[in-house]
């Protein structure tokens, strides 16, 4: 069969299985260019090669060639593999998050590079995005747009509270932890685990008066080995073993997207005070431009080798009256849409007045909770309702604003 050039734009990293043949594939290796590796599958252009790679995400291409290591052609792998723009998907994050779009951009930016770090078997030609920091208020949106994001290129995403993790050698949740759950999230399959896209929130925690500065700096320094780039090592128990017994030992971190966030608000809070004192008092809920930078953190305690492997830092501003309003109003994943169906979903009705919603933007904007204050209003509001609605009477519920005060 000649020389076989491995084609690194075609491995996806995962075992093939259930192969459908279909009338593109060609069984003749003496004319064809592309087999599929350990099988009798032939193409003879690079494009039928890339569909089928791309509809058998487990499939390892190799090519045919008498110059090795030769490079493939790209225009295949543009039209076939890059369906997903930084464009399409801020679109996406669009209809479900309302405002913050500096953010949403940053974030569509890196995971579209990061899709196309998965389609490919090495960085050489794409690079690294790096990890990233996320800093905004509480409910301001920050997982939930990595969240629809990852949703959207079809990776697997992990979030963690890192206030809840434990250095290395103590009980509780560790490393090794983590890289079971990223297994158990990406059902096994080694590339989708390896490619996937963790959010470390709650990172201000670890740093702020309250908490134990070693305890803090030994959880950072662990986060630092892995954003570079790091074999784990994973221990299981004996009921583990019994349940897995090929369970996979390591997990390579190095392909990895870490997004680091928290909300840092006593550094707004001082940079805010240190305004006042010089005349320049302004409200940080007004002022959306107000933001962090990474020698605040520094400043504030977190370590400098980790603030050094950050590509870049995202600000997420508070949300305003307005903007809660268009949240319940116009955003697909609006939580009063969640409310409505779940009503209606038993032949029952909703009428909700303009001055009700605009009661409850006024209620969100007024508390430090967010987007979750809506949730919280809307289950009060909702609660009789909810618990009626089953019985059948096929009636129209109307909600009052005057029940639910400011």
């Amino acid at each position: 069969m000649g020389d076989w050039d491995y084609d690194r734009n075609m491995d996806f990293g995962a075992t093939m299985q259930d192969i459908k043949i279909n009338s593109t594939v060609l069984l003749s290796a003496e004319q064809d260019q592309f087999q599929v590796r350990d099988t009798e599958i032939y193409f003879q252009d690079a494009l039928s090669a890339q569909e089928y790679a791309k509809n058998n995400p487990g499939a390892i291409v190799v090519r045919k060639t008498t110059q090795p290591q030769a490079p493939i052609e790209y225009s295949a792998v543009k039209e076939l593999l890059v369906k997903k723009t930084p464009s399409m998907i801020l679109e996406h994050l669009s209809k479900h998050i309302i405002s913050q779009d500096e953010a949403k951009k940053e974030i569509a930016l890196a995971m579209y590079y990061h899709s196309l770090k998965s389609k490919f078997s090495t960085n050489e030609d794409i690079g690294t995005n790096g990890p990233i920091m996320m800093v905004g208020p509480t409910g301001s949106g920050k997982t939930f747009i990595v969240q629809k994001a990852c949703e959207f290129i079809d990776t697997v995403y992990i979030h963690v509270d890192t206030s809840s993790m434990v250095p290395e050698g103590i009980v509780g949740y560790a490393i090794g932890d983590l890289a079971k759950e990223i297994l158990r999230v990406s059902n096994y399959n080694i590339h989708k685990a390896t490619h996937c896209v963790v959010f470390f929130d709650e990172m201000d925690k670890l740093f702020s008066s309250d908490s134990e500065s070693s305890y803090g700096d030994r959880i950072a320094n662990q986060l630092l080995r892995l954003v570079e780039g790091s074999i784990i090592k994973i221990s299981y128990t004996h009921t583990e073993r019994e349940r897995l017994p090929h369970a996979i030992e390591t997990l390579d971190s190095s392909n990895m997207q870490f997004i680091l966030g928290g909300a840092f608000q006593w550094i707004l809070d001082e940079k805010a005070e240190a305004k006042s004192t010089v005349g320049f008092a302004r409200s940080i809920t007004q002022e959306k431009n107000h933001s962090i930078t990474l020698e605040d953190l520094y400043e504030q305690g977190i370590p400098k080798e980790l603030l050094g492997r950050m590509n870049t830092i995202v600000n997420l501003h508070p949300l305003t009256e307005h903007d809660y309003y268009k949240i319940l109003t116009q955003s697909e994943s609006s939580p009063l849409k969640e409310f409505i169906k779940k009503i209606e979903f038993h032949g029952d009705k909703v009428e909700i007045q303009e001055d009700t919603l605009k009661q409850i933007s006024k209620i969100a904007a007024s508390s430090k909770l967010g987007v979750r204050s809506i949730k919280q209003t809307l289950k009060a509001m909702f609660k009789d309702v909810l618990f009626s609605t089953p019985e059948g009477a096929c009636k129209t519920h109307y909600i009052e604003c005057k029940e639910y005060p400011s």
